[in-house]
């Protein structure tokens, strides 16, 4: 893979452009999904976890069907195609006035969805040079989390269940902005690298499956790490979290103050976390996210505890959040780059897929165990519980560190152009980490020829407002 090239560039810097404008629309609907089935659509609530639950389902599968098509079809073409599908489902969504329509757009919003995040994250290897990468991905969570931070300040002040007309503009507006995105992509990315599928110089040493993926044993590992912190992090806070202050708590009313917190963490300190700490391991980013997680979530038990007084527990709460949101900061600079530097080319698009994967299968793991310790009539044992996932979580990173390829583990390592597209063998060092050994049916990582950290974009401005070193790839989670 050769340096990004000029119009590369500005299709990265056009995607940054896209993010913006689609997460100011997620925004204005994130938290009203649930009330929008049941109070504007009429379907029951149990019935509305069902309908949110199976669209994850088929969400699931679509993803992994995304990822082949991408490396079928080219990762820009299915990113177009999944917004195409995430912005018509949508506006169904919108335009629903009885439940079997609004069950419909969700479903294919869901799928749409779950083409995108994978796309994008793949083409980040063709806009963006690998020493710019971890920047990039994490620039993008920044931008998507003040997106998501513009829209739902305006949703806070223009929606109401007593204004059903309301809810419809909203997701209206959402699906014209999902819109915007499709096109300013359609335009910006024809004809630049990964548009179109990989044509491989020479036949790769792996075939074209999941089965490749799943042999690869440092990725698989590095999805058990991501799963486990998902469950015992992220899946934790958008439902069970709230039910445990509520239940525990006189507080119930901090628990907006706390999210918007989080969100604050992130977009004040995004950037500056990952200046600071790209001269750590990519697994010390991971240990430092899950034990962040873990102080967040004792914070959390200690706030609703009779060991402080009931002044302080909104505070303590506040800082929980806030804590869980650095924690965040730590993981974007990894959770994207982590797959694309361990990727052949002919699989990018069924690395990022897989890697996205894990968020809908930490919700259908997370949840269920929040609910069964919540309601078992002793709360504080979620807690517990989620501490130590969370620690756990920290030891696997360390084991993790220890198996990774050293190009992936410390991109800034230098390594020969590779000849294939297959990715290498590697061997433990010394030292405990793990070299890479090409062999003679084995090559180095498409990541391998950029050295890490130092852009050789001509530029002289401070790199947060630099548009050649802003790398657009904040995505969170998305996965």
């Amino acid at each position: 893979m050769s340096v990004p090239t000029a119009s590369a560039r500005r299709a990265f810097r056009a995607t940054l452009v896209g993010t913006m404008v689609t997460s100011i629309g997620q925004g204005l609907t994130l938290p009203f999904l649930f009330v929008y089935l049941n109070e504007i659509l009429g379907v029951p609530l149990a019935t509305a976890g069902f309908i949110v639950a199976g669209a994850a389902v088929l969400a699931l599968g679509a993803s992994g069907l995304g990822g082949s098509l991408a490396d079928r079809l080219g990762l820009g073409r299915v990113a177009v195609l999944g917004l195409t599908l995430q912005a018509g489902g949508t506006l169904l969504l919108a335009l629903a006035r009885e439940p079997v329509l609004g069950v419909l757009g969700l479903v294919v919003m869901s799928a749409g969805n779950s083409l995108v995040w994978p796309s994008l994250n793949g083409l980040v290897t063709h806009q963006v040079p690998a020493e710019k990468r971890s920047q990039a991905f994490a620039l993008r969570f920044g931008l998507m989390n003040v997106g998501v931070g513009i829209g739902s300040l305006v949703a806070a002040v223009s929606v109401s269940v007593g204004n059903p007309a309301s809810f419809h503009t909203v997701y209206l507006l959402d699906g014209a902005t999902t819109a915007v995105f499709a096109a300013i992509l359609l335009v910006a990315l024809r004809g630049t690298t990964g548009w179109g599928a990989h044509r491989a110089v020479q036949q790769p040493t792996t075939s074209s499956s999941y089965g490749a993926v799943f042999r690869d044993k440092a990725f698989v590992g590095y999805l058990a790490v991501l799963l486990t912190m998902a469950v015992f992090g992220s899946a934790q806070l958008e439902g069970p979290w709230a039910s445990f202050v509520t239940t525990t708590s006189n507080t119930g009313h901090v628990i907006g103050l706390a999210f918007a917190a989080n969100t604050l963490v992130i977009i004040a300190l995004q950037l500056p976390v990952e200046r600071l700490t790209r001269p750590l391991r990519r697994s010390n980013l991971l240990i430092l996210c899950s034990l962040s997680w873990a102080a967040a979530w004792a914070l959390t038990g200690l706030a609703a505890s009779t060991l402080v007084p009931q002044a302080a527990t909104a505070t303590l709460l506040v800082i929980a959040l806030g804590m869980f949101g650095l924690g965040e900061t730590f993981l974007s600079p990894v959770i994207n780059a982590m797959p694309n530097a361990l990727a052949p080319e002919h699989l990018r698009g069924r690395y990022n897929a897989m890697n996205s994967a894990t968020y809908p299968v930490s919700r259908f793991i997370g949840p269920p165990l929040a609910g069964m310790l919540l309601g078992g009539g002793h709360p504080f044992l979620w807690v517990v519980f989620i501490a130590a996932g969370a620690v756990i979580a920290a030891g696997a990173a360390f084991i993790l560190g220890r198996r990774l390829p050293r190009h992936a583990e410390l991109p800034s390592i230098s390594t020969p152009e590779p000849g294939a597209t297959a990715p290498a063998s590697s061997t433990p060092a010394a030292d405990g980490t793990a070299n890479d050994v090409p062999t003679a049916t084995s090559h180095p990582s498409p990541d391998h020829q950029l050295t890490h950290r130092r852009s050789r974009f001509p530029c002289t401005l401070p790199l947060s407002s630099c548009p050649s070193s802003s790398p657009s790839r904040c995505s969170r989670t998305a996965p």
